[in-house]
């Protein structure tokens, strides 16, 4: 039932996709726009909560020295930098997005932190991602994967670039289980999130599109659910600050047959 939810559309959403030629150019084109106030909305929105999530999910990335990450959805590049602060010495991330005007917000922020010979950042799909098999050490993304047009997709993407044994981080925003926090969290998020957007940013279709983007987006166990379909193991999640956000956790197999050869 809950999977099933999965598959459920939002029709005010499903129009607006329609009219630009799917989801992937709305989101594309609605990000382009809001990218020079991305950030300190983000700020706000999460009352400064978004660097302790990402801070958590970086932790869980657990890049050893000289190994090689994927952030994906990366944007203005915050968790890439999480991930390069909380990792050894010599690794480097890989940094994709579909959005220009995202990444080149990101690159003048790692130019400013000097951390541009860590981080790369290029236009990138999550759902196409153009990397070779078995090319990347561990895969993390945050407040990406509800954008995708094809959730199982994506982790069937991160699947293959990841190597056997490494890891995939996902920070999204999930559905918080309580009744009476759940009810405050819908307030917020639908009614005042959208307020904000307005006010600052003169951006309502912008921050009217992320609480409908949760409407049919799956609760944590769903979406463990789905990973596990497409091949993840050892999959968990970790609710924080109430369930506001998830951050799911899951392992690429080993292949023993293979390693024993």
């Amino acid at each position: 039932m809950l999977v099933a939810n999965v598959m459920s559309t939002n029709p005010v959403l499903e129009e607006k996709f329609r009219e630009v030629g799917g989801k992937r150019p709305y989101v594309q084109n609605l990000f382009g726009r809001i990218a020079r106030i991305y950030d300190p909305m983000n700020r706000l929105m999460s009352f400064g909560f978004d660097r302790q999530w990402r801070a958590f999910a970086a932790r869980y990335l657990a890049l050893g020295t000289g190994e090689v990450g994927l952030d994906l959805g990366a944007g203005t590049a915050d968790l890439s930098i999480a991930v390069i602060r909380r990792s050894g010495p010599g690794t480097h991330i890989i940094g994709m997005d579909i959005t220009p005007e995202m990444l080149e917000r990101g690159r003048a922020k790692v130019s400013r932190l000097g951390l541009q010979d860590r981080i790369e950042l290029r236009i990138g799909d999550a759902e196409q991602i153009d990397l070779p098999d078995n090319s990347v050490d561990g895969c993390c993304s945050a407040f990406t994967v509800r954008n995708l047009t094809d959730i199982r997709q994506g982790f069937r993407e991160m699947l293959r670039v990841v190597k056997p044994g490494g890891r995939v981080v996902c920070l999204e925003i999930s559905h918080p289980p309580g009744k009476i926090f759940g009810s405050l969290f819908h307030f917020y998020f639908y009614q005042l999130a959208p307020l904000f957007g307005t006010i600052i940013g003169k951006a309502f279709e912008e921050y009217n599109y992320l609480p409908n983007s949760l409407t049919t987006f799956p609760n944590a166990p769903a979406l463990k659910t789905i990973m596990e379909e497409v091949g993840w193991s050892d999959v968990r999640f970790y609710r924080l600050t109430g369930g506001i956000v998830a951050v799911h956790v899951g392992t690429k197999k080993i292949d023993r047959a293979l390693v024993a050869h």
